[in-house]
């Protein structure tokens, strides 16, 4: 087979997606954000395609498999957010053991005590539309991790240490920080949010400080079962 390992990345402050394959010498841009107010949110890979959504929630796939330039596809073309709803703030992307491509929206919500709401939908890449989901059975018992080199979505009964139907998050990048840097702690560390009780918390103590003050910050990552 030609194909090779590919890295995907988000960088220059979310406005640019390059990539790499297993023995080049460099990184080669594969999409550019030019407008202002949007920048990538977060990208991953599911069922042999690269995907990435940005802010605004335009949803783009690319296509590695070949020796020629990535194919690219936009999948979903805009968000369809009602102008009555609360702004997002960041989202992030999951790809589940049984197949789907999940979409987790967190939103800014005074009513709630710890101002984040999450909500989760299907992507449905046939359809290109989002499919919203129960946000109390959309993990369906696992614990799924997001944030900073994401392993994704884990069964809580492999792994009993976790919360089932919780989401873990390293400190995001939010679109508006405004309403997170007076309060204490509120998006630095390791946070869990649980889906059921749609209470943020933390995961465990963490070096403390206002939003974005913690350095370096929390990175997830998976050990070798070899």
């Amino acid at each position: 087979s030609t194909c090779r390992t590919v890295a995907l990345v988000i960088h220059l402050d979310g406005k640019r997606l390059s990539f790499a394959r297993i023995g080049d010498t460099y990184w080669q841009q594969v999409s550019v954000i030019r407008r202002n107010g949007d920048s990538f949110a977060d990208c991953i890979y599911h069922r042999g395609r690269f995907y990435a959504v940005t802010m605004e929630g335009i949803l783009k796939s690319w296509d590695f498999s070949g020796s020629d330039k990535p194919r690219k596809k936009t999948v979903i073309a805009e968000d369809d957010n009602d102008m009555f709803d609360d702004p997002v703030i960041t989202r992030y992307l999951l790809s589940t053991p049984w197949g789907n491509l999940l979409q987790v929206r967190v939103f800014l919500d005074t009513h709630q005590g710890n101002n984040v709401r999450i909500e989760i939908d299907r992507l449905d890449l046939k359809s290109q539309t989002r499919v919203a989901l129960s946000s109390g059975k959309a993990l369906r018992g696992h614990a799924a991790f997001v944030g900073q080199n994401s392993p994704g979505i884990l069964s809580t009964k492999e792994f009993p240490k976790l919360r089932p139907d919780c989401i873990y998050f390293t400190t995001p990048r939010l679109r508006e920080r405004h309403a997170f840097e007076h309060r204490r702690n509120q998006w630095s560390g390791v946070k869990v949010y649980d889906l059921k009780r749609q209470t943020l918390e933390d995961a465990f103590p963490s070096g403390g400080g206002l939003y974005g003050t913690i350095c370096p910050l929390e990175v997830w990552f998976t050990p070798s079962l070899i």
